[in-house]
């Protein structure tokens, strides 16, 4: 019989619980056997579904601008999971989070941050501005919560883009060199790592903790191509298009609005200066090493790439 998240006692509540890290956070805390309360902004949904059949996991319908829907949902609730997408309310949404879940009297809180490199006061990156402001209230107001911010390096799932996007033409197209390389990270890994922080029965051993998360893999643009050819049994190639190119793309084709699309594009910078080859914490390391190739990634998700056109 599936019991309700109540019944189990001990509640943990995650925002963000649709996305690539909130959605295995969710399922990893579920097969530890603890309630969960999986903040989403729709009832209903695919993704909504797989949650909703996990044990011991109650969907939470509830939009992180309202305060009063936070502060009920946050009732009893022991440790939270907080990632949010990036959205122009982002800071607001988030601080939302952490104030409720301070009034709830939660004992510690993860939030998942973006690169630390550019999360600043004046970072060209707008979501990194957001980040900064968000870590600042977390710090000031967090008061006997515990705390810890997450940064994981570049996520395997920025290449959804070549599977639904520019593999049919044979090519992953970025403005990178073919030498250009940085060190990936499953979501997933991040998730299993937020859960197992979560559970720790001593978390004030990462309180104050800004980590550090990537995958096993250092890979080259042009080997992540090479990944891509040995899979599909076909040649895909890397090309080089400019900044502009990639920003008009995104907007095209993966729907990103300009700001957020200008911002995602500041990467490409990191990743030409060497930004995104930071390992792994070794405190995180200890906790749950991340275990998941590109390889691996690419044999899940390439074969469900549209076939090329005839």
């Amino acid at each position: 019989t599936r019991r309700p998240a109540r019944a189990l006692g001990c509640m943990y509540f995650v925002a963000g619980a649709t996305g690539n890290v909130g959605s295995q956070v969710v399922r990893k805390l579920s097969e530890s056997g603890v309630g969960v309360k999986a903040q989403t902004r729709s009832s209903t949904g695919g993704k909504v579904a797989e949650l909703q059949r996990l044990p011991g996991v109650e969907i939470v319908a509830c939009d992180l601008m309202d305060k009063a829907g936070l502060a009920e949902a946050l009732q009893g609730v022991k440790a939270v999971f907080l990632v949010c997408g990036n959205a122009k309310e982002q800071a607001q949404m988030e601080i939302n989070v952490i104030d409720a879940a301070v009034a709830a009297g939660c004992t510690y809180l993860v939030e998942n941050g973006t690169h630390a490199g550019y999360t600043n006061k004046d970072s060209p990156v707008e979501f990194g501005r957001h980040h900064w402001e968000i870590e600042e209230h977390l710090a000031k107001s967090a008061g006997a919560m515990k705390w810890t911010v997450l940064h994981a390096n570049w996520f395997m799932s920025n290449h959804l883009g070549d599977i639904f996007g520019t593999l049919p033409n044979g090519a992953i197209v970025y403005p990178l060199k073919p030498e250009d390389k940085a060190q990936l990270v499953d979501p997933r890994d991040v998730g299993d790592i937020a859960a197992q922080m979560l559970l720790d029965s001593d978390p004030s051993k990462y309180h104050g903790l800004h980590l550090m998360i990537s995958g096993p893999d250092v890979l080259t643009w042009s080997q992540i191509a090479a990944l891509y050819t040995e899979e599909l049994g076909r040649p895909i190639e890397m090309a080089t298009c400019s900044e502009p190119e990639w920003v008009a793309a995104a907007i095209k084709g993966s729907g990103f609005e300009h700001w957020l699309a200008e911002a995602a594009a500041h990467n490409f910078k990191v990743i030409r200066d060497g930004g995104f080859l930071h390992t792994t914490s070794p405190q995180l390391l200890a906790l749950a090493p991340p275990r998941r190739t590109m390889k691996e990634w690419i044999a899940e998700w390439a074969p469900r790439s549209p076939p090329p056109p005839a």
